[in-house]
């Protein structure tokens, strides 16, 4: 063998042929570029350094812990005008012109579908539960659905609509234990409305050569793998979704926010619901919408939040690639306001937030400190008792027990305790 030869053979695809089968496939594995890092390594490799720095810098100017804050409504106003300026979109008031489309007669309760606006250019889906038998104006819920991945479904995540996909019906079973919580709510007693979200259910990112049965939404006939498809094309577009926003001078979680709000809005024209008793519950990115629309809601009296209250400055080393999406983004909030912060602006309302302590999204520290740190808060605000911090033995997940321990304390804050 000539050296040119011993060169070829020992480079690249020329050394693994000269060495043993295991040993090839080995070197091929070490030759290879990662396509990312995870925990416990830093997700932006060299770059962290940089990013280290600058977190370790951030310490939000608006936190109500600060010394120069110690009036709840003061600083609330300050507060929450600095969360909408960020948030960096400020439609348009309009009526919700709302129109009923469907009504189904559940037993002990009805569900409505029903079309409104939240913007004079926005329409969107919403259910609508209404128990039966209200001699007077009831207490009412915003059912926020979840990220989760799962894109063909919002809303039908936390309402029971038949017939149930199998896949959804699975997705329910992992991750609310079965339930429809908008349902099991409308049981107990209250008015529920559950929103689309923009990017799910019906929504959700159609394009123009998608089959029929996608486009049409033909339950009946959409597979286990249309799914899955579905799911990886939405999630493949949350940047492009992001980077649109931004390109139209607004945010995809000041949509979302606005929409909720506008939501809300619509629900306290409803006749059969009591405005003085209005609350919201959301798992995960449902959390987040629970902790935005109780923060900037006035008539929001009482806000569950579910798995997503934690510290976000822990999370930037390797909790940000799956934990902190587009949706969530909120640019330049964290120099103002942390996380945790924006709990302080329920008051006067009341916040329980829940975190389970398997979840991997984020560090448990991180949860545990933000709770602290909304606790200390409340205590500064001298209204301990409207904030509960709780933390279950279980991942990421809305399960039977923490929902009826949840269900439980909105009754003390919205039915009982009124």
């Amino acid at each position: 063998m000539n050296r040119r030869a011993f060169m070829a053979a020992t480079s690249g695809a020329g050394l693994a042929s000269l060495l043993p089968a295991d040993s090839a496939r080995a070197a091929d594995d070490n030759d290879r570029l990662p396509k990312f890092q995870s925990h416990p390594l830093p997700e932006l490799g060299s770059h962290w350094p940089t990013f280290e720095k600058l977190s370790a810098r951030c310490r939000p100017a608006l936190s109500y812990l600060s010394d120069a804050f110690d009036d709840p409504a003061d600083w609330c106003d300050r507060a929450r005008t600095a969360l909408l300026n960020h948030l960096h979109y400020a439609p348009p008031t309009c009526d919700p012109n709302p129109e009923s489309v469907e009504t189904v007669d559940l037993g002990d309760y009805t569900r409505e579908r029903v079309m409104i606006n939240t913007t004079p250019d926005i329409r969107i889906p919403v259910y609508v539960l209404i128990p039966k038998g209200l001699k007077q104006p009831a207490p009412a819920m915003v059912a926020l659905h979840d990220h989760g991945g799962f894109y063909f479904w919002g809303k039908e995540k936390v309402v029971h609509v038949t017939p149930e996909h199998p896949e959804l019906a699975a997705f329910k079973r992992r991750h609310y234990g079965g339930r429809s919580i908008a349902d099991e709510l409308a049981k107990r007693g209250y008015v529920v409305i559950a929103p689309d979200m923009l990017h799910w259910g019906e929504r959700a990112l159609y394009l123009d050569k998608d089959p029929s049965r996608i486009s049409r939404r033909t339950l009946n006939d959409i597979t286990h793998d249309d799914i899955l498809a579905f799911n990886a094309r939405s999630w493949a577009h949350e940047e492009l979704v992001s980077r649109t926003a931004l390109t139209c001078g607004v945010t995809w979680s000041g949509i979302i926010t606005r929409d909720d709000v506008r939501t809300a809005d619509y629900l306290l024209t409803r006749p059969e619901v009591d405005p003085m008793r209005v609350g919201c519950v959301g798992l995960s990115l449902g959390s987040v919408r629970s902790i935005f629309l109780g923060a900037l809601h006035p008539a929001v009296r009482a806000s569950v939040a579910v798995c997503w209250m934690a510290e976000y400055q822990p999370m930037a080393k390797s909790h940000v690639r799956n934990g902190i999406g587009f949706t969530k983004l909120v640019p330049g909030l964290y120099a103002d306001l942390d996380w945790p912060d924006l709990g302080g602006l329920h008051w006067p309302g009341a916040l329980m937030t829940i975190n389970g302590l398997q979840d991997q999204l984020y560090p448990l520290q991180a949860a545990r400190n933000a709770v602290d740190k909304i606790r200390t808060i409340f205590d500064k605000m001298r209204v301990p008792e409207k904030y509960e911090g709780v933390f279950f033995d279980g991942p990421h997940e809305f399960n039977v027990a923490v929902q009826d321990r949840a269900f439980d304390w909105l009754d003390r804050q919205l039915v009982r305790g009124v």
